[in-house]
């Protein structure tokens, strides 16, 4: 209920501040699992991915946002769970894999920081091994714009990836470069 009523307050800012425009919305599944790939510009991404879908997301976020009491427990409630970017530890794939079996949307930044300009090479892994182990579809997005009042600000969902090929198979360090280059390049799509 909280999640809700606080994306319903930032649609309404999101639509009086900025030119606020979402396009392939409908390429969210309806039910089920799903994993959103995106590009990361500014704090405020999450926000902005979480009001362009009717579906519930999770986040991983930086175990920094979680050090103090009353922030920690709002980004808690927003659906957000700690990952250290240095070394992602065994909680944070835990939280992951129980949000996508409980068939939930699992937003992850694969640059793992905000960068202004698309970096493919540097994505991390972390999506290509969560989609092959929970089997969930992999929706490509690109937030593109400006976070000053009044600009534009656009945010792009691509269309489903599946990794059928790799289910049941032992990753290696090559297959998930190879995933990763084809779903960065999607997502370069949607930013271009």
């Amino acid at each position: 209920m909280f999640y809700w009523f606080v994306c319903g307050i930032l649609s309404i800012a999101a639509r009086i501040v900025y030119r606020y425009e979402v396009s392939g919305a409908e390429n969210i599944p309806k039910e089920g699992a799903f994993i959103l790939c995106s590009n990361h510009i500014h704090s405020y991404d999450p926000a902005m991915l979480a009001i362009a879908t009717t579906r519930q997301l999770r986040f991983m976020a930086k175990k920094e946002l979680f050090n103090k009491g009353l922030r920690s427990k709002f980004f808690r409630a927003m659906g957000a769970f700690p990952v250290d970017r240095e070394a992602a530890g065994m909680a944070s794939y835990r939280d992951a894999m129980q949000t996508l079996s409980s068939g939930m949307g699992l937003v992850v930044f694969s640059q793992g920081t905000r960068m202004q300009k698309l970096n493919i090479s540097g994505a991390k892994g972390g999506v290509a091994l969560f989609g092959v182990k929970s089997k969930a579809p992999i929706i490509p997005a690109g937030i593109t714009g400006s976070y000053r009042p009044f600009s534009k600000l656009t945010v792009r969902f691509g269309k489903v990836i599946t990794l059928d090929d790799y289910y049941d198979q032992r990753l290696k360090s090559e297959m998930i470069e190879s995933i990763m280059s084809g779903i960065m390049s999607e997502v370069e799509k949607l930013v271009d």
